[in-house]
């Protein structure tokens, strides 16, 4: 089978979880053939299976942002609408694509382009995903509504998938004509916390807390961090050594899988996004939450993390003036109740797709 794999390049969410259903697929069939079509990066894919070729395009954006708490709404409806004015050329460039690898099924999460060059192609199409950027697309509609064809367009191109594989925590997905509803898929460390520690540096034997700082250099810039440098009673485990941070520990990124790095950390703080979400619950790592603004995904994942996670928010506010003494304080005398909810979304979509498509 050769299968094209379209993946947004929005962030590494995207990337992350397809990764997993592309490995469940080739330990079930390890003859098939993976081309994945993004603009996410390289490096994500890295190291390669032989069953995978990476080819870079950039027909899915995502939410244009600076950082990851605040959506560029015009920007992103603007520069939507001028990738409408090239679709023509954009899938008779899919349809060149498609030809040239033998494609028989086309995947996509959530690339909308991908529905319309799979249906020239007559090939069969599905999606895989949480959301769809029409939904995420449409609030912004309130403040800009001369883009209302832009949801128009994206919804159409929906329209054009045979299925989509519906995960946990979703919005809005009417879109898509046919839906079936697929467990979590997530990355779990499959390494022991202790040997991880041990790999890492942290002491078998300490009083302190140890918290990954699961955010970009971006999402940092503008912390005071003379007040966080205050809490003495934590660790921050950082990718960078550009954060100020005196208590800290760098680990470069690469050393070890972001999942490891979560299981062997007593908490992580971050933003609300889909892949953080659903690793902290995979992984039962304790969350503190900064909030974001204008991403109608953020309510969803928040109910989501309230209800099977340990998690406490973090107010903008406070992130941004460096009060995060008293989140800490809050989330690590919290029960650690982790109720039960299956991760081995990755393998299910994996049957599902050889059942359905498979030779």
């Amino acid at each position: 089978m050769n299968l094209a794999f379209y993946i947004s390049g929005h962030g590494y969410g995207h990337a992350v979880r397809d990764i997993e259903i592309i490995k469940a697929l080739i330990r079930l069939r390890p003859k098939v053939k993976v081309h994945v079509r993004t603009a996410a990066p390289q490096w994500l894919f890295e190291p390669r299976h032989s069953g995978v070729d990476y080819h870079y395009a950039e027909l899915d954006f995502g939410v244009r942002q600076s950082n990851s708490f605040y959506a560029d709404k015009f920007n992103t409806l603007a520069d939507y609408a001028q990738l409408i004015t090239q679709k023509g050329k954009i899938i008779d460039q899919e349809k060149l694509f498609l030809d040239s690898i033998a494609a028989d099924l086309v995947l996509s999460d959530i690339t909308p382009q991908a529905f319309d060059a799979a249906r020239h192609c007559s090939l069969p199409c599905c999606g895989i995903g949480n959301f769809s950027w029409d939904w995420i697309y449409q609030e912004y509609l309130d403040e800009f509504p001369r883009f209302a064809f832009v949801i128009e367009d994206i919804r159409a191109s929906y329209q054009k998938a045979d299925l989509l594989f519906r995960i946990p925590f979703y919005g809005d997905m009417s879109a898509f004509r046919t839906i079936e509803d697929v467990p979590l898929v997530a990355r779990k460390s499959k390494i022991s916390t202790s040997k991880t520690r041990q790999r890492i540096g942290i002491p078998v034997e300490t009083r302190q807390k140890w918290v990954l700082l699961g955010l970009r250099n971006d999402d940092l810039s503008g912390v005071q961090w003379d007040v966080v440098n205050q809490m003495n009673d934590i660790v921050f485990i950082k990718m960078s050594n550009n954060i100020p941070l005196k208590n800290s520990l760098v680990i470069p990124e690469g050393v070890l899988s972001f999942e490891d790095i979560l299981n062997a950390c007593d908490a992580v703080l971050s933003k609300p996004g889909y892949s953080l979400v659903s690793e902290v619950i995979a992984n039962q790592t304790p969350l503190i939450y900064v909030p974001r603004k204008d991403f109608a995904e953020d309510p969803i994942l928040i109910a989501a993390l309230q209800h099977y996670a340990v998690c406490r928010e973090l107010p903008q506010e406070d992130y941004w003036a460096g009060r995060w003494q008293a989140a800490f304080d809050d989330l690590f005398a919290q029960s650690k109740y982790w109720p039960f909810i299956r991760c081995d979304g990755a393998d299910v979509v994996s049957e599902k797709i050889v059942d359905k498509f498979g030779d």
